[in-house]
């Protein structure tokens, strides 16, 4: 009488992708196992070693889950488990736990997780989340920023973080201290967030100041430095010292813009990326890892309209992944988890850049689909909305593309034709 009792959430039928590509096919499959297994009651890291929730992960997880699934069950989960306890034992004032929910009597937090959670929460409310779960939020909120209000030096930056500061997995995390970089990149899309989702006004104008701190001192000319350095006199001497993920940071946390620094921007779409060699392109800039510079990496591509290069990149990243072990990984190499709940969040990039479903605005019942100039003959798909779906079916032949698209009741529909080819509804 052996059985085998599966623990994940429930397969959605109505998620799917296919395409004239089997590999992007492959990973959009990788990517829901890795979701599904990775989404029984929280979001977890892995179904081995921990199957813990933590933040900066959930942050992924939980676009992946409303791609996946249309609903933020999990995620309201996961969110109310920071919401019900009265203080946190065994950490500072108005610090939250970085995996949650745990007991943390070493007293060991990462101060960047709990500013990821406030970004988590402002995406979690701007894609219809429970209002009565982000009010609940609010003093939690409050506290927090307060504990990183102490830790400002003159110039209005974070300074000496304190227990484990977490960029990414690679060299990033090496340079932390005085004043990280990242870190403060972080600080003022956080603060942003919180100002916007609760009209604190104080908050919004202390982002803009973080940003023109970091932007002064971070940006060498050529490249954005990691951390600065506290002399014994007193001085803060900025290093050299220069990461991938650094400058991913920011053009993700629009701290730079393509238009704003055109020549690095060109040297993150020519020079990086999956096939770099470091030992000869920018030998000085220490390579990304998976996570989390690599998915910040397809997210700034996404923005500015470079589709047809994150159909090459995610091949060259997540393919042999996919092919070897069905799932997705922490790291590029697989000495660590080879399952982790974070990197589910390629599957959202394949319904937003290849197949075309580039936003669902569930407040404003509104859809926006993108048509780009990609390396593919047909697409097709379908995205859980709530217990409806969007469907989408596209073909190309020459300068001809045919769609045809099915959405929810009540939702309007924005289509914008970036492709060079003529779009075509099909009855």
């Amino acid at each position: 009488k052996l059985y085998l009792r599966e623990f994940s959430y429930p397969n959605n039928e109505n998620a799917w992708f296919t395409s004239s590509n089997d590999k992007l096919n492959k990973v959009f499959e990788a990517a829901k196992q890795t979701f599904r297994q990775n989404a029984v009651d929280i979001f977890m890291d892995c179904p081995s070693r921990e199957r813990a929730g933590w933040l900066c992960d959930s942050y992924f997880s939980s676009i992946s889950e409303r791609a996946f699934t249309g609903k933020t069950a999990v995620c309201d989960n996961f969110l109310e488990n920071y919401a019900l306890p009265e203080r946190f034992e065994f950490l500072p004032e108005g610090m939250i736990p970085m995996c949650y929910p745990a007991d943390h009597n070493d007293g060991v937090f990462i101060p960047n997780w709990s500013l990821w959670f406030i970004v988590q929460l402002d995406n979690y409310a701007c894609n219809g989340g429970n209002p009565q779960l982000v009010a609940q939020l609010k003093t939690r909120v409050t506290n927090l920023l307060a504990y990183f209000a102490n830790l400002e030096n003159e110039d209005g930056l974070l300074e000496k973080l304190e227990s484990w500061v977490f960029v990414e997995w690679s060299k990033a995390n090496e340079l932390v201290q005085d004043v990280n970089y990242p870190s403060n990149m972080l600080y003022s899309a956080a603060l942003r967030c919180a100002g916007r989702l609760y009209g604190n006004k104080e908050w919004l104008k202390k982002s803009g100041n973080v940003r023109e701190a970091v932007l002064r001192q971070s940006y060498n000319g050529e490249f954005f430095v990691d951390n600065a350095i506290r002399e014994e006199n007193g001085e803060l001497t900025i290093t050299n010292n220069t990461t991938e993920a650094c400058q991913y940071y920011a053009f993700f946390f629009n701290i730079a813009t393509p238009e704003s620094h055109p020549e690095l921007w060109n040297k993150i779409v020519n020079d990086f990326g999956p096939n770099r060699d470091d030992q000869v392109t920018h030998p000085t800039v220490f390579r990304a890892n998976a996570f989390i510079g690599n998915y910040l990496r397809m997210d700034i591509l996404s923005r500015y309209n470079l589709q047809g290069q994150l159909v090459s990149e995610i091949q060259d990243y997540f393919y042999s992944m996919a092919h070897l072990t069905g799932t997705l990984w922490e790291n590029m190499h697989s000495h660590a988890s080879c399952n982790h709940g974070f990197a589910s969040f390629i599957g959202y990039v394949l319904y937003r850049d290849v197949l075309g479903i580039k936003e669902v605005d569930r407040v404003k019942k509104k859809i926006t689909i993108r048509f780009t100039d990609i390396d593919l003959e047909h697409c097709s798909g379908s995205m859980p909305v709530s217990d409806e779906v969007i469907k989408l079916a596209w073909s190309r032949e020459n300068n001809t593309l045919q769609y045809k698209l099915e959405v929810p009741k009540g939702f309007k529909v924005e289509i914008e034709n970036m492709s060079s080819a003529e779009i075509i509804p099909m009855e």
